[in-house]
């Protein structure tokens, strides 16, 4: 709007680039948590695999030795991908708090901006009306 400069629009465009950084941060960590996730499915799945050949090869005692000691790390990486799945849940909740605290600001900011335009306008159209006012008096006393 010509004439209506927002006193803080700097401070509001640097909320909004840092809540965009913080959205960002949010979702590259939700991808991690997802990648996790799916190593620890098809961790599952393998295991799965491993316990169907342990099962079909049973006669073979050297191929079931080797079955279960892979069994034992594949048991081992499921439990580490536990734990960083869980670590990684922890801090996604985190960013997503902070990314919550960077909107609050950037809309609180928006609702200030808001209330001055519409004083803005409010005085603007004001303004106009007690021209329009003076206009209408003076050429109703006959004035040119």
């Amino acid at each position: 709007m010509k004439g209506y400069k927002f006193k803080f629009e700097k401070i509001l465009n640097l909320r909004i680039r840092q809540e965009e950084q913080e959205e960002d941060k949010y979702l590259l960590l939700k991808k991690e948590l997802n990648d996790i996730k799916n190593k620890i499915e098809s961790l599952k799945l393998e295991k799965e695999n491993v316990f169907e050949h342990l099962r079909d090869q049973e006669s073979d005692l050297a191929l079931n030795i080797s079955l279960r000691r892979y069994l034992k790390e594949l048991k081992a990486k499921e439990q580490a991908a536990q734990k960083e799945k869980s670590e990684k849940e922890e801090e996604v909740s985190e960013q997503l708090e902070i990314l919550m605290e960077k909107k609050k600001e950037r809309k609180t900011l928006e609702k200030l901006k808001e209330q001055e335009i519409k004083k803005f306008v409010k005085e603007f159209l004001e303004d106009e009306q007690k021209e329009l006012d003076e206009l209408g008096r003076y050429y109703s006393m006959g004035g040119r």
